[in-house]
Formats: C-alpha cells, sequence, structure tokens
C-alpha cells in the first residue's frame, strides 16, 4: 500500500499531518493525523477547491479530480472531518473551514479522494517507480536532461513518488528519447528536501541538451544498509513510508538473487546465512518472499504474512551482491550421480509452483533452464522428491505429491523425467535424472506437489456456499480462524479473496463449534490486500483463541431495515438477515443507536428512541441486542452489537423509533411553497388556517431550509387537500426549531374543513427595518447567512418582482426614493437585470462579475403595495426585456409587456435615441448599436410597436411616441435589437484553437484582457464551460506575454458551479487591473466543433438559417463562418443543394431552389459559391465548393430554397411568391421528377389555392 504524508504542528502543539492511501505520492484517499490517530474526510461538500489544497501542500501541483464515495477504498477509524469549505488558497488543509474535528453524518463509503497533477514522473519504465525523468513544466511534461544530474537528485525524486530510494541514474535515452519541451534546468538537489520542486535549480547554458540525453532513474522500495556499498547490507523495505527491517525467515538464494538485480546489483555473492550486517533499529516485518529466482523485482515474488512468527533482532536479512559483474553459470548438467555444488550465480536450476491459487506453496512443478520455464515429468515422482522441491522452495516439507497434470498442464518444454531423489538433497538440481529435455511423456503427465506451508482458505456451511466458518489450511491441517480485532476490511478481504464479491460481516454465531485447531487470531487487514496472505496476525498457534471466538463470516448478504406497526418514519425496528425479518432487543438502546435507524430510512432526525415494544411486540427471531451505535454510521448493522441472534430478551424488550419527517409543503412549484401537510399517524393532515400565524410559518420555512415565510395564504390556494386535518392549533413562537416541538391547543370541533387548508411560501429574501414586512431593506439568505443587497442597478422593475415574489402586490415608489438605514450584515453585490414580469427574483438574470464594492448606505431597499392587486398590462405598461442574448441581459431583441403578453418592435425608424432608451430603462448602460432584420431571431406573437421617435432623453420607452398599440406594417423579420454599453461577452483569442487563448471580455463596447491573478482551477473550470469548451482547463502562464491597452478585471473568484462567469464576484471594472504578464491564457480541454453564432455549443444546424421567407422553411440561405453571416451564390445552385439544406435545417425535402435573390439581396460576406452537393450530405459543409470567401458574384445572385416542412406552413407563402409564381413553377416541375397530380399542377400554376397543403406530395431520393 502507497501512502503519501505531510506533516506539520498545529496550534497547542499538535501534531497534524496529511497523506494519501491507496494510490501513490499524489493520489489516493485523504487521511490526517489529529490527536495521535490517523481519520478520514467525508465527501459531503467535497469539491475541487478543498482538493486543490491537499494537492497544494502536498507539493503535488495542481489538481486533476476531486473524488467522493471511497474511490480509493474505505478507509477505518475515525472520519475527522466534513463540510469542508476552502477558498483553496490556504496554505493547511487544516486552515479551510469544516464542521468541526469529528463531525460529520457519514459513513466511511463516504471518504474523499484526490488525483494530482504532480510534478515529477518516469516514464517508460516497467512501473511507476523507473522510467525517463519528467517535469511538469506549464501543464505539459518536459524531460530532463542529464546534464549534471546527481543522484541525491535522484534519490529526491523516489522519495517523492513513493519509491524508496534511488539505485540507478541511466544517461543517455536507456528509456527511449522523449519528445516536447526539454527542461531548462538543473536541479540542485541536497536530499533533505521532500519534493524535487523544492530543490533549488540553475540555468542550463543554452543548445547543451537534447533527447539524447534524456536521464532516466530506477527507484527501489528496498535498500541495502549498513555495507561497504550500496550493493551489500542488511535488508530494508519502505512501507507507508516508513523504513523496516525484513525478517530472515525464508529468506533463501532465490530471493536474494531477485533483490540484487532488483537493485542493478548483479547476483547474490554468498548464502545468506553466512551474510550478517547487524541487527538495526527499525521495526522487524514478517513478509515472507517465495522467490523462483528468475523475477525482475521482489514485489513480483509470492508473499506471506498470515500467522508469521515474531523476529528477534538477530534474525534480519542480508544479501553481499556481485555488484554490476555479470556471473556465468556452472550449473552441472552432467547426469553423474556425484555430490552437486550449490550454484550462487544462475536461474538455471530455479523452481516454481504454478496453478496453485493464492498459494505458494502448491502447485504444478516448473524448473528454469535454458532461459525458459519447463515441466517435470511424473515418472517416478514421489514424496522424496517433492521434500526436495518444498525445500528448495522455502516450503516446508512436501505433505502429498500430485501426478497426471492435477494443476493443470503446463506448454513449453518438459525438462526433467525419472527424478530419482533421495530426499535430503538441498536443491532438485543434485537429484539424479535423465539429461535436461530427455524424456517420453506429455503434459498430461506433468507432476505437482502440496507442501507443509500450503495455505488454503474456506467457508463450511452445510447450506451456503458464502457464508459459514471460517477456516484455514496450514501444516497440512484445516483450523479455525478466531474473530478478536476482525473488521470490515478483513471480512471484505476474505470474501474477495473466496470470490464471494467485495463486502460482508462477522457473524457471532449462537452456535458455537470448537474445531480442535483455531489456527490464526487478529488479523488486521487494511481492505485493499489482495488476498488474506497478505494480511498480518498473531504468530500461527494451534490455540489462538477461545471456542466462542471462532470467526463465522457471511459475504455479500442482502440485509434490509424497516418499520412495523406505524408508518415510513416510526415504528418497531425490524431487520433481515438470512431472509428472515426480525426484532432488536431494547438493552443498551439510545438516542444514537435510533438515530442512525432515521439517517437510514431516510426519515431525517430522531424525535424518540422507543423501547419495551412501544410499537407492539414482534414475532419470529431477536436479531440483534446490546447495539452500540456512535451515531456516525450509514448503516444499523454497522453498529456494534452482541452479535447475530445473541440475546437473553423476549419480545416484549422490542425496540421502536419516531422520526422527524413531520411536514412538508405540498402543491406549491418547489418544496418551499405550497400547502402545509402534518404527519398524523403515518397519514398527512391538512392544517387548518384557525389562527394559523405568520410565527408558525417562518418555523415551518426553518425548519425545511427554505428561509422565512413571505406568506400564509387562506383558502385553498394550492388546492384541497383530502384525508384527515390536524385537530391542533399550533402556538409557535419562532424559537423552535421544528414544528413538531411548538406548543399545541385542540381547535373546537366542526371549525375545520379542507376549504380552509392553509398554504406557505418561504423565501430566501426579506425586507427588514420597515413598518411592515412588505416594506424595508433588501436581504438574501445565501449559505443560511443573510446579506444586504447592494442598490447597484436596483431598479422598479426589480422592486416589482421582489414585491410580486414576497405577495406584497407591486412597488409603490422607485427605489432611489427609498431608504430603510444600513444594515449590519455583508453586503451582496448581486446586480439583477428583471423585465418586471417574472415570478421570482431568481428567475431575473443577473450577474456579479466586475461588481464595484458598496458602501453602507448603498444598500436596496423597497416600499411594496402590499395587498393592491395591480395589472401589469395597465400600470405598468412599458416592461422591457431583451431576448436572445446569450448569457448577456444587456443585448439581445427588444420586446415590451402589454396586455399580458411579450411583443416585439419593428425596425422601421428604429434608430439609437431609440436604442438609448431601451438601455437606460433596462439599467444597461446608453445603447452602442442597434440591431435591425431580426438580428437575434425572429419574435413571435404580437409586434407591439412601430415607427418609434424617441428624442432619446426619455426614462422609458412608453414615453416615446410611436404608432398605436398593436397598429404597424412589419413581419417579425424586422423585429428590432440593441447591444448596450454593459453588454458582456467572453473569448479566447488565438490563431490556432478554438478554446485555447488569450481570454477577454467584452464591457462598455470594448474588448479587453482579462487578468490572472488568484484565478484557480473553479474559476478555470466556469470559463471553459462558459464558453462550451468543456468542464475544464487550466491556466498558462504563456510565454508571448502581450499588452492590450485594456485589462478590464482582476481577482476572479468563481466556485466552480456558476452557471456562467458572470456570476462569479471580482474586483471592480477597471481600464488597468493588472500588469502586462498577468493577462489570463487559458487551455480548455474541449474544443468546439466550428466557430459558433453564439458562446453555446452548435451544430452545423446551427450555422444555417433561411431569411426572408414566410415561413421557418423557405428563405434566403445564409452561413454563419469566420464569426458572421453571409450569403451562398446561386451559380450551379440546384435541387440537389437545396435539398441539403432542407434536410439540415430539420425542413424535410427541398421543393423548389431559387435563384436571383428570389428572397431579397443579403448583405455581408458571400460565403460560397460553386456548391456541388450529390443531395444526400448531411450538410452543406460536406459539399464541394470554392473556397470560402472567394466568389465572381453580386448579392443580387443570393440563393433560396423552398423546403416542404409542415405543408400546411406552406399556404401563406405560396400567396406571398405569386410575384414569382412562374418561375417556382418551373423550378419545381421541371427539375424534380414528380407525379404531379391535376390539382397540384393547378396550385403551382395559381398559387393562391391551398390545394397543396394535404400531406400527399412524397418527395424521392435523388442525385445530382
Amino acid at each position: 500500500m502507497l501512502i503519501s504524508f505531510l506533516s506539520f504542528s498545529a496550534l497547542g502543539g499538535a501534531d497534524l499531518e496529511l497523506r494519501l492511501v491507496n494510490g501513490n505520492k499524489c493520489e489516493g484517499r485523504v487521511e490526517v493525523l489529529y490527536q495521535g490517530e490517523w481519520g478520514t474526510v467525508c465527501s459531503i461538500g467535497w469539491d475541487e477547491k478543498d482538493a486543490a489544497v491537499v494537492c497544494k501542500q502536498l507539493g503535488c501541483g495542481s489538481l486533476v479530480k476531486a473524488h467522493q464515495n471511497a474511490h480509493f477504498g474505505a478507509g477505518s477509524g475515525p472520519i475527522w472531518l466534513s463540510d469542508v469549505a476552502c477558498s483553496g488558497q490556504e496554505s493547511t488543509f487544516w486552515d479551510c473551514g469544516h464542521r468541526g474535528w469529528g463531525y460529520h453524518s457519514c459513513s466511511q463509503r463516504w471518504d474523499a479522494g484526490v488525483t494530482c497533477l504532480g510534478f515529477v514522473q518516469l516514464v517508460g519504465g516497467d512501473g511507476p517507480c523507473s522510467g525517463r525523468v519528467e517535469v511538469n513544466s506549464g501543464g505539459e511534461w518536459a524531460t530532463v536532461c542529464n546534464w549534471k544530474f546527481t543522484h541525491s537528485t535522484a534519490n529526491v525524486i523516489c522519495a517523492e513518488l513513493g519509491c524508496g530510494v534511488a539505485v540507478s541514474v541511466l544517461n543517455g535515452t536507456h528509456f527511449g528519447r522523449g519528445n516536447g519541451q526539454i527542461w531548462a534546468k538543473e536541479f540542485q538537489c541536497k536530499e533533505d528536501e521532500s519534493h524535487l520542486q523544492f530543490c533549488p535549480t540553475v540555468p542550463i547554458p543554452q543548445g547543451v541538451c537534447s533527447h539524447n540525453m534524456d536521464v532516466g532513474v530506477i527507484c527501489s522500495h528496498f535498500q541495502l544498509v549498513n555495507g561497504s556499498s550500496r550493493c551489500e547490507g542488511r535488508v530494508e523495505i519502505q512501507v507507508s513510508g516508513v523504513w523496516g527491517t525484513l525478517c530472515d525467515s525464508h529468506w533463501d538464494l532465490s530471493d536474494a538473487n531477485v533483490l540484487c538485480r532488483h537493485l542493478n546489483c548483479g547476483l547474490a555473492m554468498k548464502p545468506p546465512e553466512e551474510v550478517y550486517f547487524g541487527e538495526g533499529s527499525v521495526q522487524i516485518l514478517a513478509d515472507t518472499f517465495y522467490c523462483s529466482g528468475t523475477e525482475s523485482h521482489l514485489w513480483d515474488c509470492p508473499v506471506t504474512v498470515l500467522g508469521a512468527s515474531s523476529c528477534s533482532r538477530r534474525k534480519v536479512a542480508s544479501v553481499i551482491c556481485s555488484g554490476n559483474q555479470i556471473q556465468v553459470s556452472p550449473f552441472n548438467d552432467s547426469q553423474s550421480d556425484q555430490a552437486k555444488v550449490p550454484v550462487l550465480f544462475s536461474e538455471n536450476g530455479q523452481l516454481r509452483l504454478v496453478n496453485g491459487g493464492r498459494d505458494p506453496c502448491s502447485g504444478r512443478v516448473e524448473i528454469y533452464y535454458n532461459d525458459t520455464w519447463g515441466t517435470i515429468c511424473d515418472d517416478s515422482w514421489d514424496m522424496s522428491d517433492a521434500h526436495v522441491v518444498c525445500r528448495q522452495l522455502g516450503c516446508g516439507v512436501a505433505l502429498k505429491v500430485m501426478d497426471s497434470s492435477h494443476f493443470g498442464k503446463g506448454s513449453g518444454s518438459i525438462w526433467l523425467d525419472e527424478l530419482s531423489c533421495f530426499g535430503n538433497e538441498s536443491y532438485l538440481g543434485e537429484c539424479p535424472s535423465l539429461h535436461w529435455g530427455q524424456h517420453d511423456c506429455s503434459h498430461k503427465e506433468d507432476a505437482g506437489v502440496i507442501c507443509s506451508e500450503s495455505l488454503d482458505l474456506r467457508l463450511v456451511s452445510d447450506d451456503y456456499d458464502c457464508a459459514g466458518w471460517l477456516e484455514v489450511f496450514h501444516n497440512g491441517t484445516w483450523g479455525s480462524v478466531c474473530s478478536n480485532l476482525m473488521d470490515i476490511n478483513t471480512v471484505s478481504v476474505i470474501c474477495r479473496h473466496l470470490s464471494c464479491g467485495n463486502k460482508g460481516y462477522l457473524d457471532l454465531h449462537s452456535n458455537h463449534r470448537n474445531l480442535p485447531i483455531k489456527w490464526v487470531d487478529k488479523i488486521n487487514c487494511q481492505g485493499q490486500e489482495p488476498s488474506l496472505w497478505h494480511c498480518p496476525s498473531q504468530p500461527w498457534n494451534q490455540a489462538s483463541c477461545f471456542e466462542d471466538q471462532e470467526a463465522y463470516i457471511t459475504c455479500g448478504a442482502d440485509l434490509e431495515l424497516r418499520l412495523v406497526n406505524g408508518n415510513k418514519c416510526e415504528g418497531r425496528v425490524e431487520v433481515l438477515y438470512q431472509g428472515k425479518w426480525g426484532t432488536v432487543c431494547s438493552i443498551g438502546w439510545d438516542e444514537k443507536d435510533a438515530a442512525v435507524v432515521c439517517k437510514q430510512l431516510g426519515c431525517g432526525s430522531l424525535v424518540k428512541a422507543h423501547q419495551n415494544a412501544h410499537f407492539g411486540a414482534g414475532s419470529g427471531p431477536i436479531w440483534l441486542s446490546d447495539v452500540a451505535c456512535s451515531g456516525q454510521e450509514s448503516t444499523f448493522w454497522d453498529c456494534g452489537h452482541r452479535g447475530w441472534g445473541q440475546h437473553s430478551c423476549p419480545h416484549r424488550w422490542d425496540v421502536g423509533v419516531t422520526c422527524l419527517r413531520f411536514v412538508q409543503l405540498v402543491g406549491g412549484d418547489g418544496p418551499c411553497s405550497g400547502r402545509v401537510e402534518v404527519n398524523s399517524g403515518g397519514e398527512w393532515a391538512t392544517v387548518c388556517n384557525w389562527k394559523f400565524t405568520h410565527s408558525t410559518a417562518n418555523v415551518i420555512c426553518a425548519e425545511l431550509g427554505c428561509g422565512v415565510a413571505v406568506s400564509v395564504l387562506n383558502g385553498t390556494h394550492f388546492g384541497r387537500g383530502n384525508g384527515q386535518i390536524w385537530a391542533k392549533e399550533f402556538q409557535c413562537k419562532e424559537d423552535e426549531s421544528h414544528l413538531q416541538f411548538c406548543p399545541t391547543v385542540p381547535i373546537p370541533q366542526g371549525v375545520c374543513s379542507h376549504n380552509m387548508d392553509v398554504g406557505v411560501i418561504c423565501s430566501h429574501f426579506q425586507l427588514v427595518n420597515g413598518s411592515s414586512r412588505c416594506e424595508g431593506r433588501v436581504e438574501i439568505q445565501v449559505s443560511g447567512v443573510w446579506g444586504t443587497l447592494c442598490d447597484s442597478h436596483w431598479d422598479l422593475s426589480d422592486a416589482n418582482v421582489l414585491c410580486r415574489h414576497l405577495n406584497c402586490g407591486l412597488a409603490m415608489k422607485p427605489p432611489e426614493e427609498v431608504y430603510f438605514g444600513e444594515g449590519s450584515v455583508q453586503i451582496l453585490a448581486d446586480t439583477f437585470y428583471c423585465s418586471g414580469t417574472e415570478s421570482h427574483l431568481w428567475d431575473c438574470p443577473v450577474t456579479v462579475l466586475g461588481a464595484s464594492s458598496c458602501s453602507r448606505r448603498k444598500v436596496a431597499s423597497v416600499i411594496c403595495s402590499e395587498n393592491i392587486q395591480a395589472l401589469l398590462s395597465t400600470c405598468f405598461p412599458n416592461l422591457l426585456r431583451l431576448v436572445n442574448g446569450g448569457r448577456d441581459p444587456c443585448s439581445g431583441r427588444v420586446e415590451i409587456y402589454y396586455n399580458d403578453t411579450w411583443g416585439t418592435i419593428c425596425d422601421d425608424s428604429w434608430d439609437m435615441s431609440d436604442a438609448h432608451v431601451v438601455c437606460r430603462q433596462l439599467g444597461c448602460g446608453v445603447a452602442l448599436k442597434v440591431m435591425d432584420s431580426s438580428h437575434f431571431g425572429k419574435g413571435s406573437g404580437s409586434i407591439w410597436l412601430d415607427e418609434l421617435s424617441c428624442f432619446g432623453n426619455e426614462s422609458y420607452l412608453g414615453e416615446c411616441p410611436s404608432l398605436h398599440w398593436g397598429q404597424h406594417d412589419c413581419s417579425h423579420k424586422e423585429d428590432a435589437g440593441v447591444i448596450c454599453s454593459e453588454s458582456l461577452d467572453l473569448r479566447l483569442v488565438s490563431d490556432d484553437y478554438d478554446c485555447a487563448g488569450w481570454l477577454e471580455v467584452f464591457h462598455n463596447g470594448t474588448w479587453g484582457s482579462v487578468c490572472s491573478n488568484l484565478m484557480d482551477i473553479n474559476t478555470v473550470s466556469v470559463i471553459c464551460r462558459h464558453l462550451s469548451c468543456g468542464n475544464k482547463g487550466y491556466l498558462d502562464f504563456h510565454s508571448n506575454h502581450r499588452n492590450l491597452p485594456i485589462k478590464w478585471v482582476d481577482k476572479i473568484n468563481c466556485q466552480g458551479q456558476e452557471p456562467s462567469l458572470w456570476h462569479c464576484p471580482s474586483q471592480p471594472w477597471n481600464q488597468a487591473s493588472c500588469f502586462e504578464d498577468q493577462e489570463a491564457y487559458i487551455t480548455c480541454e474541449g474544443r468546439k466543433d466550428s466557430d459558433c453564432p453564439t458562446s453555446r455549443q452548435c451544430t452545423d444546424k446551427d450555422k444555417l438559417q433561411l431569411r426572408g421567407g414566410e415561413t421557418p422553411c423557405s428563405g434566403r440561405v445564409e452561413i454563419w463562418h469566420d464569426g458572421s453571416w453571409g450569403t451562398v451564390c446561386d451559380d450551379s445552385w440546384d435541387l440537389a443543394e437545396a435539398n441539403v439544406v432542407c434536410q439540415q435545417l430539420g425542413c424535410g425535402s427541398a421543393l423548389a431552389s431559387l435563384e436571383g435573390a428570389a428572397f431579397g439581396s443579403g448583405n455581408g460576406t458571400i460565403w460560397l459559391d460553386e456548391v456541388q452537393c450529390r443531395g444526400k450530405e448531411t450538410s452543406l459543409w460536406d459539399c464541394p465548393a470554392e473556397p470560402w470567401g472567394q466568389n465572381d458574384c453580386k448579392h443580387d445572385e443570393d440563393a433560396g430554397v423552398v423546403c416542404s416542412g409542415d405543408i400546411s406552413d406552406l399556404c401563406p407563402f405560396i400567396s406571398a411568391v405569386s410575384g414569382y409564381g412562374e418561375s417556382l413553377y418551373e423550378s419545381m416541375y421541371e427539375e424534380i421528377n414528380y407525379d404531379l397530380t391535376e390539382n397540384e399542377e393547378d396550385l403551382l400554376s395559381n398559387p393562391g389555392k391551398c390545394i397543396l397543403c394535404s400531406p400527399s406530395l412524397a418527395l424521392p431520393a435523388y442525385e445530382h
């Protein structure tokens, strides 16, 4: 298990440390050391800002991903932190806000984790601990040159990667040549640095390095200490960042050879038992390796820890390696019966056992010779031969010989046959046999063995495969496994080991048994081990525990929880176990136990823990007793208890709970408005408006997390309920945390009916310091905290929406004439752009970016009319909004509210004076540009105003002269639009990329840079989403600075969840917000398919439109390219091209291809000429054509189409085109191979008729 950690001394002298577990140095489960104990972090509220602080503190660079829900496995021990709230600027993780040490409502299946980018990596090796050195340079990996690269620097790299120490620095291109950048600095590490990034650096002379000098490093978790060189000494292993000495239990020549090879130190020079380099003072590790001798790394060898005996300080493993010398094997190939000398320097004759499952000491016998593994024939195979195999492998003695390929047939060579060992040989190579490779066998005769140190595991039960008594096979005998200290992590490893799922539970079974041998106790797995053999325990002992401590394990079991004789959130507690529902005994039953039940059932917090069969006595088994929950468990069965079925209780002691879910609002537009209903004996009952007070409504809103009550609605505003009516009057005082805690008195009988069902509307907005709830200073609740709204842009439209939201009628006075004091809470800079007709203030567009700081006197206030109901169309006939301006509230098609509907304004006489009034009324500054010809798309419904003639100084558009409401001679293709000075837009500027470049913002009519100070990963992610360039990216401190004259805004601080950049706070707009080297260059992960008409993500369909027609499926063809709309020349334009356009727009097939600007001349660029479609392309972009913008045409040659679309839509079109009906007729008749009926021909020659409105016109496929 790889663990990264960092230590810190906290206030009061307490040591705090941070580490990542079950990953690597820069990836894993987050754990914190607090009060001497490691614990995890709950992922409630866990986001990228929190994770980024972890990465920064651990020196792991920027964040890649914040993980939730135990992505790196569930931890154990305490959960120290929950609801962590970092800003991203903290230097240590514990500087972040949180709920409090040890306070949480989580289980460890919610443990948080991180993946950090890191600063250094090793690439091209056989794992993360060897390879070419690369460092993170501005988001790209750069190779490191071997120029003055030292072993000290390599050691820092290995330590940072959690890979132990450096065993080799390889110059040249041992791990292949890199590509891309070469790091331009020399590292001068001293080995006291914790991270490579902290090492001093100096520039490397220019031109010295190339990719032929890329340096490589090989690290190891193993080292040899106390010798005269790095290739001899006592064996030490690094585990969880701590070095320990290896016990010499089973440490043999094969193991020693693999370690020498691993350390790039040749082969072992002496048998390990002849070597000693002192005791050492660190922890003794009991890992037992079973190497064959040919493995590349010691970790490739089978290893066991389970049952290992304690080791004295003198019994430590040591080795003397040959260094880098290459020895040649003198292994004896002859058939002489003379005694053979064990060979130290050869792999020939090494053994391994294959196909024994997870057991290194049983399997098919294979021997290494001539650089390949081969099998041994079972002719003459007996216990004497098998004893030698087990002895050579350090697996004890042979228990059983296995022939006839019991462990499966091998492949390749059969190296030995007719072995004739005496049984006392140390190595199989000492035994007589036929010559290497001589045999008369096939692989169905492959020999196998089971040795005395063979291990096996099973669950013993008459009824189940994956439940039963846990037994282990050791030393030739099956015995019990003891349950002391066994936890959920150990059980999960056992279940995985047995292929019985990933989880289970320990069942302290009622019917004890007593096997004569109880092999092992106090097994302590971390949960990620590949098998039980890797978990430490007490040593093997035939009497490891008492009979009532034998482990019974149930894997993958379904457990369920329910409440009976009450309702979903109240009743007797019952648990489903082994297919039977049973009860829980009330011995030890308390509020913590009951709270876990409420939480697991989704019933909120606890009201009461009941004992003594409060909800009646159950039947069947009593499954649990002496339950002991901490209150933090996620499931009831995670709590401690006496054992399944273990109790001394009758059913009259059955437990129950009452959970809090007591009130709800029903029939509104969300959980914060509706008819009040309370839980009455498991059924929802309506509440009568009899003496129902605003104080009671406030308690309900607070309990539901909905702010404050803004309205109590009598009668049946949210509809009549049915069923019960609550028979009590609530007398809340507003100091109650829940409605259930308010005093009640009975309501006189017969007073209430469902016609009196009361409703409540809650809001996160309130008015304070006024004489009533409908006037005062505006406050908004954000994350449970109230703040005062700044009056920036607070106008009559905004005030009207808030009054309506609060059920207070309409605003009585302009906001600038109202003041209700400064207030003492935080000032919020949110800027609303309401049209005045929205139902709630949050329905209005809002911006925060660039907002100026606000003094305490500049706060928003309002006086509402309370219950005076006025029609918007009567009192406020001139409400405006701008539509289709993307995310920008200050540009778009102008729409005005009249007669209860929104309508457009015709662009006849539309000029800057009119546009100035619109911008002024909307609080959007002044007009920058007037937009006509439905630039922002055609509206629908009424065209309310035409021939506007504003002077430009009017406050409201309704003050300007115009034709009468609804009088006009326009169509929606003449809808007027505007771009105001407070219009905002965002773009990335680059010659090469759509989703990478210099970040620019459009403000006050001018593009300017965005500054990078304080910009973090959350802000970048919002920018990328805003630009439809994916969900994440990074800030690139670009080498080539530029210097726009205007740098609009700095210190943007997004939380990461905002819908657009406009919602993020920042410093105020300022043309000189930062220096030139601080302009932001952003690279986003996504790519736009192509340039889009709006900042949202688009398809080819969005970049094609028909203009000038009377239906959406007819008109002049216009395409979006290079940031602007343009037309298509009619050269070579016929039905094939028209059909592609129609189908691309979802308008059916082409009825006509029209030339000569039949729908009027366009403007702008003529983008395409000589388009040559076949008719079946999915996009006009797929058709051959002249290069973009190259043509010999004028706009009187603009191409048009008539598509089938909805045939009924064509009737007005046919009438409208009578002026060119003949050309339409000829086009449709001659170029489409239709069988036209007489009536259809009549229609086309007489466009005023509507015969075509039947759906009989079928369009065949065709090619050009």
